[in-house]
């Protein structure tokens, strides 16, 4: 067995249709203020657990020396329901940050569970916990340069004796685990494409083939008729149904079948335009819903709305996939929403094993809360979603460089033949702009592209020069010249108070949101926010002030000193335990 590539994205057969290429993992991304916050927090809980405590449960079932304290939760018994993911989420942040003693962390991990597998290496472990491991050996090996991981792989790999029935999963059985529990077997393939690719070993692609979801993948081929709804089997676990789209990207860059990115693209179009909340968040209790107003009907009484950390990082998957084989910049518009008000707006996992797990949207009062027992699934894609925010902002063109999201953030790498640092200076949305600086070591001549978001108003100068903004809406705008250091481009988003409906059944059960940021109502002895419709007609920027460093929204509601109506501020600066609201029912009376 040879390895013959990467691993890495585009290292694939089809890497020739890449047409956008993600560069947060080769450490060429610095992430700043809310997300750097979040990346150091991640590297400090995940980078300080103890190995021994992680690998005691493995240690004790195979009958060694099982130093350290058990972990609880989820991780009571051994951690191997997230074992994988925190291996991957330490690999990937290695990369993506530099800190190379995070992929020692990961490799010793790996040498660590190694050594309580016995002469078979059969890890006797359900099919979910085993498609994490897959994930995390392949990530210490591609992100972290663990070089026994993949050896160790293949015989892992060769070892498996899962049932193959594959069912295609239904209402009453929504993740696939019968008959034999082989719960998510549908998004097996994504890690074993990537195992085969960085290892060159063709028994991963093989078995790869054997798990793609081609039933429920086929659905998504064509798409409706105008005017008709989407013929999508409803009330199946909403999560997994969007990450095995992971394992239909890795098919299409293994076998090039355009059939697999027509899939891709309807399945896109079909998770945000019916699936989703205004924050990005998809999966009410956990469900996909049928398209006929349940999604509307679950904020008036489901608390757990969105399974908001597991299903940013199927998300985040998807549309990176989306925007390296298309280059459309629309794709960004879903990673954008769950930057800042998903992953971007839970509560982080503490070192206890405190997880953010669900999204609460309904109507009346909300909070943020910890899932109740520590360290369940959310924990393992919590530290690949946070290690993932570095690859969503630059993407390197074949002509350059395109910024895809406006955060504080700096890329440091080659463009154009010159070595760069593009660097971002913003504290949007407190701020209604952003400034790109060029630092070159020589003139270069190559294209910037900037994503015009759809919500945008945008203006555009270089140096002081205005610049006629002439892509239109979810597209890119290229400024190809020749740059030279110390050039600087202004950008001026002009975002708007924006009210988004929650589905079509329902256009008057709005959140209300400025530009991609939900806003939240604050509900301490205040009434909830109500406005006459049509809510289109009404001047609502007047109401949008700043107090210092604050983006408030302050509606002024006919009411009493006593019930005022809540002020608004951005849904990510809502504390744990806060109460707020995101969704309200205008023209609706306020007291009944």
């Amino acid at each position: 067995m040879t390895a013959t590539t990467s691993g890495r994205p585009g290292s694939g057969p089809a890497a020739a249709l890449t047409q956008l290429e993600p560069v947060g993992y080769t450490g060429a991304v610095t992430l700043h203020g809310r997300l750097g916050q979040r990346v150091a927090q991640a590297m400090e809980t995940y980078g300080g657990l103890s190995d021994d405590d992680v690998l005691k449960g493995f240690r004790r079932a195979a009958g060694l020396p099982a130093p350290g304290n058990d972990l609880t939760g989820w991780a009571a018994e051994t951690s191997a329901m997230t074992f994988g993911q925190w291996v991957s989420g330490l690999a990937r942040l290695a990369a993506a940050t530099g800190e190379r003693g995070l992929a020692a962390k990961a490799s010793g991990l790996i040498a660590g569970y190694a050594a309580t597998l016995g002469a078979g290496h059969d890890p006797h472990l359900n099919i979910y916990a085993w498609e994490k491991l897959v994930c995390g050996f392949v990530d210490s090996a591609v992100y972290g340069g663990d070089a026994g991981a993949l050896p160790l792989l293949s015989k892992i790999v060769r070892a498996e004796r899962y049932d193959r029935t594959r069912a295609a999963a239904v209402a009453n059985d929504f993740s696939g685990e019968e008959p034999d529990f082989t719960i998510e077997w549908y998004t097996l393939a994504e890690n074993l494409y990537r195992g085969h690719w960085a290892s060159g070993d063709d028994a991963l692609a093989t078995a790869a083939r054997e798990w793609h979801y081609d039933a429920y993948w086929d659905r998504f081929r064509e798409r409706p008729a105008p005017g008709r709804p989407w013929d999508i089997p409803a009330w199946l676990h909403a999560y997994s149904h969007v990450n095995t789209f992971a394992s239909a990207a890795a098919a299409y860059e293994m076998h090039g079948d355009p059939g697999h990115l027509d899939i891709l693209r309807n399945a896109y179009d079909w998770l945000t335009t019916t699936q989703t909340f205004a924050t990005g968040g998809f999966g009410p209790h956990e469900f996909t819903m049928p398209q006929d107003g349940t999604l509307g009907r679950t904020l008036e009484w489901i608390t757990d709305s969105a399974e908001i950390t597991c299903g940013s990082w199927a998300a985040f998957k998807l549309c990176t996939a989306l925007l390296r084989f298309t280059g459309e910049a629309h794709y960004v518009d879903w990673v954008e929403q769950l930057v800042y008000n998903g992953i971007g707006a839970t509560v982080p996992v503490q070192p206890d094993g405190r997880t953010p797990y669900y999204a609460d949207y309904r109507l009346g009062v909300a909070t943020k809360l910890p899932y109740w027992n520590a360290w369940p699934c959310c924990s393992g894609t919590y530290v690949q979603a946070v290690a993932h925010l570095h690859d969503l902002v630059y993407f390197r063109s074949p002509d350059g460089l395109a910024v895809a999201l406006y955060v504080p953030s700096e890329y440091s790498g080659e463009v154009g033949g010159a070595r760069a640092t593009i660097r971002q200076r913003t504290t949007f949305p407190e701020a209604d702009d952003t400034v790109v600086e060029i630092a070159l070591d020589r003139p270069a001549a190559f294209t910037l592209r900037l994503r015009v978001p759809g919500w945008a108003a945008m203006t555009i100068s270089v140096n002081d020069e205005p610049v006629p903004v002439t892509a239109g809406g979810d597209e890119w705008f290229a400024l190809a010249r020749t740059w030279r250091d110390g050039d600087r481009v202004a950008v001026g988003l002009g975002p708007r108070l924006r009210a988004l409906p929650v589905d079509e059944q329902h256009p008057n059960r709005v959140a209300m949101a400025y530009g991609p940021v939900v806003l939240a109502q604050d509900v301490d002895w205040v009434v909830p926010f109500d406005a006459p419709v049509p809510w289109s007609m009404l001047d609502w920027e007047s109401h949008l002030v700043r107090q210092g460093s604050q983006l408030l929204f302050l509606p002024a509601e006919p009411g009493t000193h006593r019930m005022p109506p809540g002020p608004f501020r951005p849904f990510y600066e809502v504390p744990e335990r806060r109460p707020y609201r995101i969704y309200h029912d205008l023209g609706s009376r306020r007291i009944v």
